[in-house]
């Protein structure tokens, strides 16, 4: 890859960002622009949120001896239960491991990234709501060429931290993340052997063939660009693969 700086590329078309270092920039302070699109396109999928989180176990509220708030009817008739209590059972917190691969040739449009984007970040939004904590590492970069299969890979959010659309908004969802970033590290990677992908950059992996490739922990789940595409930039779908509904 000596010589090659796809990712300094002088066309913003391609990438949304005039420069690399525009794209380092985004990165740093968030991607406000579909950050707040984001938000609005949650709120908007109140079906999707309100069937999920009917399958989710909430704490229901009984009457008690003793409790948090007092019950004023039953306080006032003298009965004994005249507390709200709510029996809360120990559990262990959920947790929802995913790898996010991020891969397209150059005939894809920028809309492409960011439905994918977007689509994954409703998704994870309403997982984290329900309380189960994530950890997001993403593959800004996946391509093959020659039988080598490069991608790499970087965690972005982890158990515990807060799901903020600001932080992750570029790179689950900005096509620079991919095209500067992505192409930035296959510049200067030492991981690579082929020579061959010096010319155009790898071709774009199947989502089958990153299944095959990359190892899996228990309760981590594979998602691509290419799956959510095929799956019509779902939500419901992705909840079904990480197996929340």
């Amino acid at each position: 890859m000596a010589g090659k700086h796809a990712s300094a590329k002088d066309d913003s078309s391609f990438s949304e960002t005039k420069s690399y270092e525009e794209a380092v920039k985004l990165m740093q302070t968030g991607y406000t622009e579909i950050a707040k699109k984001l938000r609005s396109d949650v709120k908007q999928k109140d079906k999707i949120q309100s069937k999920y989180q009917t399958m989710t176990e909430h704490p229901i509220p009984h009457n008690a001896v003793i409790g948090f708030i007092p019950n004023v009817p039953n306080a006032i008739r003298n009965l004994p239960q005249s507390m709200i209590s709510v029996d809360r059972k120990p559990q262990k917190r959920k947790t929802l491991s995913i790898k996010y691969i991020e891969t397209g040739n150059a005939c894809e449009d920028t809309k492409f990234f960011i439905d994918c984007g977007a689509a994954l970040l409703s998704a994870v939004s309403l997982v984290e709501k329900s309380g189960i904590q994530t950890k997001i590492d993403l593959g800004f970069y996946a391509g093959r060429e020659d039988g080598e299969l490069a991608v790499g890979t970087v965690c972005i959010k982890n158990y515990g931290e807060r799901y903020s659309f600001q932080k992750v908004s570029f790179p689950l969802a900005h096509p620079s993340m991919f095209r500067r970033i992505g192409f930035k590290w296959l510049e200067t990677t030492p991981v690579i052997t082929k020579d061959g992908f010096s010319c155009g950059y790898g071709s774009s992996p199947k989502h089958y063939e990153l299944a095959d490739n990359i190892k899996l922990q228990p309760n981590t789940y594979l998602i691509s660009t290419h799956w959510i595409r095929d799956h019509h930039y779902s939500v419901e779908e992705i909840l079904r693969l990480f197996e929340v509904i």
